[in-house]
């Protein structure tokens, strides 16, 4: 069976860097994700490299920055004073931190680069922005979606017993 929309897919795979460092998994224990294809489960880039693939298969690619996380942006660097931000004394350089907001329960990660008397300088940008991603991938198994797995993940097509 090929990959194609509304498969159930099941992959095992490894990510790189330019410089050879692994985000993702390593050759002697490469990641594995289950998804169902046409979703947006996974990355978009991903999923299109993957279409017609078939079980068994394995195949190696790249995703450039753009397709991936995008690029690194300069204005997603912002500094802060204590004084618009004091909890930004708390924080360590070179940390992430998970940032909620209350009122909307919305999270965003960012990183602390620089800490000074004054300021604090944050990098809002994904980690994997602007970074080109090297792909090794071994499809594991690929099926049909059932009709209770499609109804879960598009309830708005189904009525409330998973019926068309």
């Amino acid at each position: 069976m090929e990959i194609s929309k509304d498969c159930v897919v099941t992959i095992e795979y490894t990510v790189q860097l330019d410089d050879g460092s692994y985000v993702k998994g390593s050759p002697e224990m490469p990641a594995s994700m289950n998804f169902i294809v046409g979703y947006d489960q996974i990355l978009p880039a991903l999923e299109a490299r993957l279409y017609g693939l078939k079980e068994g298969e394995e195949i190696s690619f790249s995703i450039p920055a753009v397709e991936a996380f995008g690029s690194y942006k300069k204005e997603l660097l912002k500094r802060k004073s204590f004084e618009e931000f004091p909890q930004g004394r708390i924080l360590t350089p070179g940390k992430w931190v998970v940032a909620s907001n209350p009122y909307t329960k919305a999270q965003y990660a960012y990183r602390v680069v620089e800490k000074t008397d004054h300021d604090v300088l944050l990098d809002f940008n994904h980690p994997l922005a602007g970074k080109d991603l090297f792909y090794k991938v071994k499809i594991v198994k690929v099926r049909p979606a059932t009709e209770e797995e499609l109804a879960f993940i598009r309830p708005c097509e189904f009525g409330s017993k998973g019926e068309q």
